[in-house]
């Protein structure tokens, strides 16, 4: 009896987890065998208008997506005659057959069509072929401007057929032509990496129904030559010359007090100059960025690079054999070393204190990253 009962428990234990509702996991990783699969090649024609402040950019690009289905072939040869087709004719046949639509998740408004096209091929292949412009929204992390990368994306999103129905297979990803001296994007930005992420997500209409998702991602590089010529060569030179001014013009003399007074004068105003100038090329952040901490660094120096010597030379006037030489000394020695230590702080504050991921890599267990470069195929055949 005893047997009869370990017997029947552990028959029960077995039924039980059979026929339990598989987990989230399980349904997102079996939702694939009925789908069908819809091959996505993505070619970059133009990026521009990086807008770091508003965190976006508007792309220019032309996309491929091919199925398989042999029996809609036969049926639109024999009743068109043809194998490509656009305008009114291709909107009428789209609106009869099963083909896939998709969106782009990130973008701020509709993408503007610029023209489409359907083609058909004798080994059962559907091909819609678009080309787009769209303003897309990204995140921004620019800590380091001018330096630093900028990951930029764009999500390809199935849009009415569930992640069940059709999902969508990144097989070619073209940053520009291959044309010689073709300048694809615009602006100070160097195209540094490239890679696509096969993933899947749900929507805010719907709690239950996932799609299929395809992250084009690229890695911009902010040129340094730019900002090296509009930013960092001003600030270096403004902080240069007010530290030799400070240490070479001894106010001992009074005729050095105008030159080193008004030159400390003259290289705040810069610094105001400058910052001015750049105001439409350097993003606006709640945050400081490196760029920041630099100009406020030259003015704190150049500041109290102007006090100091107003003190001093008021001290000298005072009594000339007095503690103002001694207060110059000590300024004029200790000056240096507070700027070096200031430019560790901005440099080790923005760099190192900092936890800065910079391997890319799935963070969810339902994306698969696809290592780039993959098979390529022309997309403009």
């Amino acid at each position: 009896m005893k047997k009869l009962f370990l017997y029947l428990g552990g028959l029960f234990i077995f039924c039980a987890s059979a026929f339990a509702s598989p987990t989230h996991q399980n349904k997102l990783n079996g939702g694939t065998s009925n789908a069908r699969p819809i091959e996505v090649m993505l070619l970059i024609d133009r990026i521009y208008d990086v807008d770091l402040t508003n965190s976006t950019y508007q792309v220019e690009a032309e996309i491929i997506l091919d199925w398989k289905d042999p029996a809609l072939v036969e049926r639109l040869k024999k009743q068109y005659q043809e194998t490509t087709f656009t305008g009114v004719k291709l909107d009428k046949i789209l609106f009869d057959i099963w083909h896939p639509e998709f969106i782009i998740s990130n973008e701020t408004a509709p993408r503007i069509t610029d023209f489409r096209t359907l083609k058909i091929f004798d080994d059962g292949t559907v091909e819609v072929f678009e080309k787009f412009i769209a303003k897309i929204a990204f995140e921004a992390d620019i800590h380091e401007y001018p330096f630093g990368d900028l990951d930029l994306t764009l999500d390809i999103s199935a849009f009415t057929h569930e992640f069940h129905e059709m999902v969508l297979k990144p097989i070619s990803f073209q940053i520009g032509h291959g044309q010689e001296k073709e300048e694809v994007i615009k602006g100070p930005w160097l195209l540094k990496n490239k890679y696509v992420i096969e993933s899947i997500d749900h929507r805010l209409s719907s709690h239950t129904a996932i799609f299929s998702h395809n992250k084009f991602h690229f890695i911009l590089q902010h040129d340094y030559m730019d900002p090296a010529q509009k930013m960092l060569l001003p600030i270096a030179a403004v902080l240069v010359f007010s530290t030799f001014l400070n240490y070479f013009l001894t106010l001992k003399f009074s005729p050095n007090a105008d030159w080193r007074v008004g030159g400390q004068i003259t290289l705040f105003l810069t610094i105001l100059a400058v910052k001015f100038s750049l105001a439409g090329q350097i993003p606006v952040t709640h945050y400081l960025k490196f760029v920041d901490e630099l100009f406020l660094i030259a003015t704190l120096v150049v500041g109290l690079n102007l006090m100091m010597s107003i003190i001093i030379q008021k001290l000298y006037v005072e009594n000339p054999n007095g503690c103002a030489s001694s207060v110059e000394t000590i300024y004029k020695f200790s000056q240096p070393v507070f700027l070096v230590v200031l430019l560790y702080w901005a440099i080790y504050s923005t760099f190192y204190a900092r936890t800065i991921s910079t391997t890319y890599h799935c963070q969810d267990n339902s994306a698969a990253c696809v290592n780039v470069p993959i098979p390529m195929r022309d997309i403009r055949k």
